[in-house]
C-alpha cells in the first residue's frame, strides 16, 4: 500500500524500491505483513516522538519477539538503552536485524505504555500503545494483553545501577530513522506513542512513517553520527581499503564514522600484535579526521589554539598536541602537518575540530579558511621494525624532499612523493610504540597502495593488524584514547601529556587556566604493572594499601605479552604517583578483592622511545 498523504520535506529519500508505506497518526498503531528478507523503516516524521514494535510469525502467529531471549543471546542480563543487532523469538529464530540506525538511543526493549501507567499517573481512560495493539491485532486473532513486550524506538529510557527505570525526552531529530530487515514472514504491528503526559514525546505526539523496501534492495549496515548539533548526519562509510580489508576478515565493528576491522580470520589479536613488535603490520587508520588550514592567519590561528608552539616547525615537520578550551580541558589531540608558511595540516579525532577552529578564528578575524580533507585523504600505517625494510625498494620523494630518503626521514617529519608510484604523503610518526609510517593517499588509490605493500611486505611477514591489537599495543606505548584518558574535562597535566603543551607562548587558549592546573593537577596520568595476570577494567577504583579510600581510576588496562605483565594506565592523585608507589587496584567492588599494583612509567614498554625513534 503506497502512502499519499503529504510527507514533510525534512524526511530522508527512499532507500530503495518502496513496496509499501504506512503513514501512523500520534498516537495511534497499525499492523502490516513484510516478507522475509523486506526492509522495514520507521521514521520518526518532526523529531521527539517514540514508536513501539511487535513482530509475530508462523500461520497463527503463535510465535513472538521475546525480550528474554533477545537480552540473553546478546548477552545482556539487563536492560539497557540502545539497540541489538537482532531480535529472535521465544523459540530462539531470528525474527529481526538492524541494518541502520541514524538515533542512537533507543529504550530497553521494556513494557510499551500501558492503561495502568497512565491510571497511575491520574489519566484514566488515557489512550496506550498496549491498548492501541490489541486493537489493530485483534482482526489477526491475537488475543489481548494488559500490556505487551515491545522494541521501544527512539524513546529515552534507561535501567539505572539501582535497578530504577528514568526516561527523559526523546533524542530523535525530524526524519532520524532505523532500518530493520525481517528475517522471517512476519505480521508485525507498529505504534505511535501516545504518551502526551511526561516528556518521552516532548509532550506532543506526532506521527511515525513506515517504509517497505523490496527484499533485493542492497542496503549497507551504518549507524548515522552528528559531529555538531548543527552537522548534517553521517553514516558509516569504507575506506579506500575496506574492499581489500574485507576479503579477510568480516570481523568489522563501527569506529569514529568508518569499519574497521577488530582482527583478522586465522590470526587474531595475539598473532597479529607479535608481527606488530617483531615485524611489521598494516592497520587503516582512514578514520582520523584531516583538515587544510590555510591563508594569512592560518599559522596565527593554529598557535592561539594547539598547545604545541607551531612557530618551530618548518615546512616537513610536525608536531603532536592538542586543541584546548578555554579552561585548559582538551578538546581533540592530534597532529599538525607544515606543509608551507601559509598552509598547514591539521590530523585529529574529530569532525568537530573544524567546527571549534572556525569558531576561533571568526572572534579572532583571522584570514584562514579551514577545509575538510578527509574525503581526499585516506591512510594506511605500517608500523614495526621491519616497516622501514619494506618502504625502502618501493618510496621516492619528490624533488623537493630529495636530500631525504626512507632511511634518514626524522621522526615527526613527512614527505610527498611515491610509494610503488602511487602519490602518497609518508609521515613518519604511528600509534604503536614501533618505527612505523603512516601514508596518506588518495581514495582512488586506496586499493593499489594496499596491495604494493602487502606484496611487498609478504616476504618478511608483513600482515594486517586490527584495532584489538592496536589498542593493546597503545596501551603498552602509554598513548591516550579519548574517551579514556581525556575528553573535554581533562586537562593536558592530568592525561599525561603536559610536555605537549608550549607554556612559554605568548598566549594561547586555556594558558591561564593550565598555568594553575600544572601546579598540582587534580590527578596525573601514570603506568601500573599489577601483580597476578588479571587484566583490571577501566573505571576500577585505585586504593593506597590497606585503604579503604581511593586515589584514582583505572582508564585503560591490558596484558602485555612483551613484559608478560598486567599493566593499566590510571589517573590518580599526585601525592601516590611516585614510580615505585604501591597501591591496590579494586576488583569486584573494590573491597572483596585488591590487586597490588606498582607506579610505573606512563610506557610501560620502551619508555625512553628508542624504537620508535630508531
Amino acid at each position: 500500500m503506497l502512502l499519499e498523504t503529504k510527507q514533510p520535506d525534512i524526511l530522508p529519500s527512499p532507500l530503495g524500491q518502496v513496496v509499501a508505506e504506512y503513514w501512523i497518526e500520534g498516537g495511534t498503531a497499525i499492523a502490516y505483513s513484510v516478507k522475509a528478507g523486506q526492509y522495514i523503516q520507521i521514521l520518526d516524521v518532526e523529531g521527539c516522538q517514540c514508536s513501539d514494535l511487535v513482530a509475530f510469525a508462523g500461520e497463527q502467529y503463535q510465535e513472538e519477539i521475546d525480550p528474554t531471549v533477545t537480552r540473553t543471546l546478546n548477552g545482556l542480563s539487563m536492560p539497557i538503552a540502545g539497540l541489538h543487532g537482532k531480535y529472535f523469538s521465544q523459540k530462539m529464530q531470528p525474527m529481526l536485524e538492524v541494518i541502520q540506525d541514524t538515533c542512537n538511543r533507543h529504550d530497553s526493549f521494556l513494557l510499551a505504555c500501558t492503561a495502568r501507567y497512565y491510571e497511575d499517573l491520574g489519566y484514566p481512560g488515557h489512550p496506550s500503545c498496549s491498548d492501541n495493539f490489541n486493537q489493530v491485532l485483534q482482526p489477526y486473532g491475537i488475543a489481548p494483553r494488559p500490556g505487551w513486550s515491545a522494541i521501544n524506538f527512539f524513546y529515552n529510557t534507561a535501567v539505572e545501577e539501582t535497578g530504577v527505570i528514568a526516561g527523559g525526552e526523546a533524542w530523535s531529530r525530524p526524519g532520524d530513522y532505523v532500518l530493520l530487515r525481517a528475517q522471517r514472514d512476519l505480521l508485525c504491528a507498529n505504534s505511535s506513542c501516545a504518551d502526551d503526559i511526561d516528556p518521552v514525546n516532548g509532550w506532543n505526539p506526532t506521527p511515525i512513517l513506515i517504509r517497505v523496501y523490496e527484499a533485493e534492495a542492497d542496503i549497507p549496515r551504518a549507524i548515522g553520527r552528528r559531529a555538531s548539533a548543527t552537522a548534517p548526519l553521517r553514516l558509516t562509510q569504507p575506506s579506500a581499503f575496506t574492499p581489500q580489508i574485507q576479503q579477510l576478515t568480516n570481523n568489522l565493528v563501527e569506529y569514529n564514522g568508518f569499519w574497521v576491522p577488530n582482527s583478522f580470520t586465522n590470526h587474531g589479536i595475539q598473532d597479529e600484535y607479535w608481527a606488530l613488535r617483531e615485524r611489521a603490520v598494516l592497520l587503516d587508520l582512514s578514520a582520523l579526521r584531516k583538515f587544510d588550514v590555510t591563508g594569512k592567519d592560518a599559522f596565527s590561528l593554529l598557535q592561539l589554539a594547539f598547545s604545541r608552539d607551531v612557530s618551530k616547525l618548518k615546512v616537513g615537520q610536525s608536531a603532536y598536541g592538542c586543541l584546548l578550551n578555554p579552561h585548559g580541558g582538551i578538546v581533540d589531540d592530534g597532529i599538525v602537518f607544515c606543509l608551507g608558511e601559509l598552509h598547514y595540516r591539521y590530523v585529529g579525532n574529530c569532525d568537530s575540530d573544524a567546527e571549534w577552529l572556525t569558531r576561533v578564528a571568526t572572534q579572532q578575524s583571522f584570514e584562514v579558511e579551514i577545509q575538510p580533507c578527509s574525503h581526499l585523504l585516506h591512510n594506511l600505517a605500517i608500523q614495526g621494525p621491519l616497516s622501514r625494510q619494506i618502504l625502502r625498494s618501493l618510496t621516492h620523494f619528490d624533488p623537493q624532499f630529495a636530500p631525504l630518503t626512507i632511511d634518514d626521514l626524522p621522526y615527526f617529519h613527512f614527505a610527498t612523493g611515491t610509494v610503488a608510484n602511487i602519490p602518497v604523503l609518508i609521515s613518519r610518526t604511528g600509534y604503536t610504540g614501533e618505527l612505523g609510517y603512516e601514508l596518506f593517499v588518495h581514495p582512488d588509490h586506496g586499493i593499489a597502495l594496499w596491495d604494493a605493500l602487502m606484496t611487498a611486505g609478504a616476504p618478511v611477514g608483513l600482515q594486517p593488524m586490527g584495532m584489538l591489537a592496536l589498542d593493546r599495543a597503545r596501551i603498552e606505548a602509554g598513548l591516550l584514547a579519548a574517551g579514556r584518558e581525556f575528553d573535554d574535562l581533562t586537562s593536558p597535566y592530568q592525561a599525561g601529556i603536559g610536555w605537549a603543551v608550549a607554556m612559554k607562548k605568548p598566549d594561547f587558549i586555556g594558558k591561564a587556566a593550565l598555568e594553575k592546573i600544572r601546579e598540582h593537577p587534580p590527578r596525573v596520568t601514570v603506568g601500573l604493572v599489577l601483580e597476578g595476570n588479571e587484566v583490571a577494567a577501566g573505571g576500577q577504583c585505585v586504593h593506597p594499601s590497606g585503604e579503604r579510600w581511593r586515589v584514582g581510576t583505572i582508564t585503560s588496562a591490558a596484558f602485555s605479552p612483551i613484559l608478560n605483565r598486567s599493566i593499566a594506565l590510571a589517573q590518580i592523585t599526585p601525592e601516590y604517583a611516585e614510580p615505585g608507589t604501591v597501591l591496590e587496584v579494586g576488583f569486584v567492588d573494590g573491597m572483596v578483592r585488591r590487586v597490588r599494583a606498582t607506579v610505573g612509567t606512563l610506557a610501560a614498554y620502551d619508555p625512553t622511545k628508542s624504537r620508535v625513534r630508531s
